[in-house]
């Protein structure tokens, strides 16, 4: 298991325990601009006002035919980044207002200017996790703060034109923005509450686009030059495009972000330290990461091949052999089978079963066996040896199992019962099953590794009926032999 599962959980604890913290993936540099600069950031939006006051024909959509109540306006703003998800904002915007009542006769245009302090957060960056090299190019934030707003609104008749702001309407009294507004030298203030909710999407790590949705709620009843009842305040809602430029090319990134590249540089790393078949040498300098468990190797990782015949040690038979000509097991090659390898072999061509001297050379003829020998009879082929409870061939028994090959290849008539034998720590019943199941371990390891034939080989279970030697768990007795039969 990775380093990061063990202790990626402490750094996200430690990260969300504190918060969303401060840290920047720095793309460029920037060195020529103040610390304090590399936070701030400006920008600006141009779009259309809609009010929702008490001169409005619907509530949900505006009137287009004979009066627009749509306005238009624009503004800029001023922000500095706390870290990745907080930043504070200076808005200053100017719009104009519109609204008709046609059901009264009325209509009223008028405009303001709102300068505000906004606390705004990004969402993206607060809720979703990334990593430095994966950053989503589309944030949504929402801000809201408290503003001055101030305006001037002048009330219309349909038919008359403007009203007299001392007069009274059906529905209530109507008023301008001051008593003296047509000198234009005074505005209605009021307090006003922005709320408002960006997405953004970045060209470039500096600039990018937003699109601005924002809705106003003022502490007058006044922004209609209406006075109709006692309504806490009116709203206004403003949609826009924009463009955000940021003085640097910094990233804020989560703490959890940077955390994971951290932590993933130090996997690859540790990658390097493992060792994935545990052969005491580490994968960043093994030559082979997949030799078997137990089998010996060099300094590099190679498994061992003691005489250089290009058999490993694990799977070699001979593992001192005279020759380097050998086959997929490191038994040297044989070609006319006289026991004499082909590199010392003076006639390589012997007849099959022909008595030859150590140089390979025939000497007489002696047959091999024909058979007719009593069934289950020892012709001395060695036996194999198991751990306890086990029916697995270890690596010692190659040599063993060699020999009744070359027997079986070298006596084609010859056929073998395949004695199955335990120790006597199981039961009767579990014995006799692992004493077969040794058997047929055997029979298929001469079938699958040197072709013989499985029709020759039968497997036949004794248990521990039939000990050699003395003691429970004697070694001796887990074992199984190779019998002669007819």
């Amino acid at each position: 298991m990775k380093i990061s599962n063990s202790i990626i959980g402490c750094g996200l604890a430690l990260a969300l325990s504190a918060g969303v913290v401060n840290a920047q993936d720095d793309q460029a540099g920037n060195e020529s601009l103040p610390i304090w600069m590399e936070n701030v950031y400006l920008g600006g939006s141009i779009g259309a006002t809609t009010t929702f006051t008490d001169v409005k024909q619907y509530d949900l959509y505006p009137v287009q035919r004979y009066r627009r109540e749509i306005g238009f306006g624009g503004g800029g703003y001023l922000g500095y980044t706390i870290n990745s998800a907080f930043s504070v904002e200076g808005h200053l915007y100017g719009f104009g207002t519109n609204g008709t009542n046609r059901q009264n006769y009325e209509f009223f245009k008028g405009g303001g200017i709102e300068p505000s302090l906004n606390f705004k957060m990004n969402f993206t960056n607060l809720l979703f996790t990334g990593s430095a090299r994966g950053i989503s190019k589309f944030n949504v934030s929402g801000y809201f703060g408290a503003g001055l707003l101030m305006f001037r609104s002048r009330l219309f008749d349909l038919h008359e034109g403007e009203i007299d702001p001392s007069e009274k309407s059906s529905v209530g009294l109507n008023v301008g923005y001051e008593a003296d507004y047509e000198t234009k030298a005074r505005r209605t203030r009021e307090i006003s509450i922005p709320l408002g909710l960006q997405v953004s999407y970045d060209i470039d790590p500096q600039i990018s686009v937003v699109f601005d949705q924002r809705f106003g709620l003022v502490n007058t009843d006044k922004l209609d030059a209406k006075i109709s009842g006692d309504s806490p305040g009116e709203f206004y809602s403003y949609t826009a495009l924009g463009v955000n430029y940021k003085l640097t090319d910094k990233l804020w990134l989560r703490p959890e972000a940077e955390l994971n590249d951290k932590l993933a540089q130090v996997d690859s790393i540790l990658d390097g330290f493992q060792d994935s078949d545990n052969d005491g040498v580490m994968d960043a300098y093994d030559k082979d990461n997949q030799t078997p468990e137990g089998a010996k190797t060099t300094g590099d990782g190679m498994a061992m091949d003691t005489d250089g015949d290009g058999i490993a040690d694990y799977i070699d038979q001979e593992r001192l052999s005279l020759c380097t000509e050998v086959d997929e097991n490191g038994v040297v090659l044989d070609s006319d089978g006289d026991n004499v390898p082909n590199c010392k072999d003076a006639e390589p061509n012997t007849p099959e079963g022909a008595q030859v001297d150590v140089n390979g050379k025939a000497i007489s003829t002696m047959p091999g066996l024909d058979g007719s020998g009593d069934s289950g009879g020892d012709v001395g082929l060695p036996s194999v040896y198991f751990a306890t409870g086990s029916s697995k061939l270890g690596y010692s028994n190659y040599p063993a199992l060699t020999e009744v090959a070359k027997f079986l290849k070298n006596n084609k008539e010859a056929n073998l019962t395949v004695v199955g034998h335990t120790d006597a720590t199981g039961s009767v019943n579990i014995n006799k099953k692992l004493g077969q199941k040794r058997a047929e371990t055997a029979i298929n390891h001469l079938v699958k590794i040197y072709g013989i034939d499985k029709s020759r080989l039968s497997a036949v279970s004794e248990g521990s009926t039939n000990s050699i030697a003395v003691g429970k768990t004697a070694r001796a007795n887990r074992r199984v032999d190779f019998l002669y039969a007819k």
